[in-house]
């Protein structure tokens, strides 16, 4: 009995012990609970929602750039990037072997990103790679990894017209051209969504509605892609024939101001960033100011003519073919002679100029020059030079810029003022914006109609037989226009054998719908004259421009060209 009642003592103490230890576990793990959800909630909350709570984001598709008959000029194509959460990714290091092997991640640059993101819950373990590629990788089952959609820049036109169009940066912004100037418009608006992932980085659960994505909005222009890349073609044929170290066309609708093609040279191609050098990226026609040459005398010929001092058949003595204002001696190629004043336009004589415009007062010919744009932005594309005109007081200043010396202009402005000639003597405003069929400009006034047709006929002349322009022609089309050939200003000097070729027109001269300039840079060949070397270019790109546009031929027979100019001034 004794023994029975010692057992019962022992077992009944081991319980007691036993109990007492459970119950104090029990007040413990409430204690521990009760400490978790006071003073340790925030920081549980936070790193369970680190753990398994994400947002997911969802990228904007930029917009596209579309030319005038809506041919993508530039768009954002679809591409993959695999990303992962460091802190799920980063402890499953022995499967990176697998995602080298079959989709060529780097394991060295991973370990020096978990290392960098440790901390963080996002991270980039390959950009922009195919859907295929990144499906591949998924398929996988690396914990942690997962795809993201992204975009890419794809300029489907390469190299034509590019320093217009622009570039995008890797994150798919505006960095030049009219995609900097338009990154506003074209840019959207990411959309996002709150989910919950498991310990794979799965996603399991949405917690919230997802803010929806704003794709960008779509920009068009005018620019004919057609006109763009026959230009482009001619401007680098006449580059790499003539040795040139580069060049650039425009090219305006009229009447509606549009300018339907507008192209450099040296190109590179936006697609391949390995192409872009020093400077190339430069819109030469809107950011090169050049000194235009006989490219002026129109207009100072039709100052004359609108104060009624002159008319097309007044003679004017150019003998012995120079002339001189103080020490300075003003030149023409030859002696003409006396030449008329329509005479004067088609040889280029820089005599027969000075002379009559020495007869009026300079501001008279500072203002003209002013009322056809020089002097000021012909738009407002990136990167454009208003160019410089200055108010000269000096005879020879005021000689030399009658033909085109002492101020300048960029090509741009040159074709903006040509359209004076081209509109019965409307200045256009110029624009990048399409406008519907059968716009016309509000334009302002700058000569009458008479004098706008009596220089029109003139400028009709320089491209024939008569004048400096013969190569500009076109078959079965009248053309007007003039050559400028000018000494390159480097540093403040002249150089001697560097010179821009130039050339100003418009067509048909019956009913002209297109005004263009041609500038062929620094030509080294031995031709160099603007109606040798940038009028053939006018002339094919006027030719097909015309047949594209279905424009009615000015004549029912066929012109026949002459290559063989009999030259003038430096025009």
């Amino acid at each position: 009995m004794q023994h029975n009642q010692n057992l019962f003592r022992v077992v009944s103490g081991r319980m007691q012990f036993v109990l007492a230890v459970v119950f104090g576990l029990f007040i413990a793990l409430i204690v521990r609970i009760a400490y978790l959800q006071t003073a340790m909630h925030e920081q549980l909350v936070s790193e369970g929602e680190n753990r398994f709570e994400r947002v997911l984001k969802f990228s904007a598709q930029r917009g596209n750039i579309l030319d005038r008959n809506d041919q993508i000029l530039s768009t954002s194509t679809p591409v993959d990037s695999l990303a992962a959460n460091p802190q799920v990714f980063c402890r499953h290091r022995s499967r990176w072997a697998e995602l080298a092997s079959n989709v060529g991640v780097d394991i060295r640059l991973m370990n020096e990103r978990c290392n960098r993101y440790s901390d963080s819950g996002f991270m980039y373990v390959l950009k922009r790679v195919s859907p295929e590629r990144a499906q591949k990788a998924i398929d996988l089952g690396v914990p942690g990894l997962e795809i993201r959609r992204e975009y890419q820049r794809f300029f489907p036109g390469g190299p034509i017209g590019a320093q217009l169009i622009g570039l995008t940066d890797i994150r798919d912004t505006g960095q030049e051209g009219l995609e900097l100037k338009y990154d506003d418009l074209l840019t959207g608006e990411s959309g996002s969504q709150r989910v919950l992932k498991d310990r794979t980085g799965r996603y399991v659960e949405a917690i919230d509605n997802p803010h929806s994505v704003r794709h960008g909005a779509d920009l068009r222009i005018s620019i004919d892609q057609r006109i763009q890349t026959l230009a482009a073609r001619y401007l680098e044929e006449a580059v790499k024939t003539h040795k040139a170290a580069g060049g650039s066309i425009v090219l305006i609708k009229v009447p509606s101001g549009e300018i339907i093609s507008m192209v450099n040279a040296p190109q590179f191609n936006p697609n391949d960033r390995t192409t872009v050098t020093h400077g190339v990226l430069r819109n030469r026609v809107v950011t090169d100011a050049i000194e235009p040459g006989s490219l002026t005398k129109p207009f100072a010929i039709a100052m004359l003519l609108e104060e009624g001092h002159i008319t097309p058949d007044t003679v004017v003595d150019t003998h012995p073919g120079h002339m001189y204002i103080g020490r300075n001696r003003i030149s023409d190629v030859r002696n003409y002679e006396e030449l008329t004043v329509t005479d004067i336009i088609a040889k280029s004589s820089n005599v027969g100029t000075v002379k009559l415009v020495l007869e009026e007062p300079f501001a008279k010919l500072h203002r003209t020059l002013e009322r056809v744009g020089f002097g000021d932005a012909a738009s407002d594309l990136p990167g454009e030079s208003s160019g410089i005109l200055p108010f000269r007081k000096r005879p020879i200043e005021h000689a030399t810029m009658s033909f085109g010396y002492g101020f300048s202009a960029t090509a741009l402005q040159i074709a903006r003022a040509y359209t004076v000639f081209a509109t019965d003597g409307i200045l256009l405003p110029v624009t990048i914006e399409p406008k519907p069929t059968g716009y016309v400009a509000s334009g302002e006034r700058v000569y009458s109609s008479e004098t706008a047709l009596q220089v029109r006929q003139m400028l009709h002349k320089v491209a024939t037989r008569q004048g400096t322009a013969s190569r500009a022609q076109v078959s079965g089309y009248g053309i007007g226009g003039k050559t400028g050939t000018t000494h390159k200003l480097v540093n403040g000097n002249y150089r001697n054998k560097d010179y821009l070729s130039l050339f100003a027109g418009f067509g048909p001269i019956s009913n002209p719908q297109f005004v263009g300039v041609v500038v062929i840079d620094e030509p080294l060949s031995k031709q160099y004259f603007g109606g040798a070397v940038a009028a053939p270019v006018f002339s094919r790109l006027m030719k097909d421009t015309m047949r594209i546009y279905d424009v009615r031929p000015d004549k029912l027979e066929t012109l026949v060209t002459d290559t063989t100019s009999t030259g003038g001034g430096m025009g």
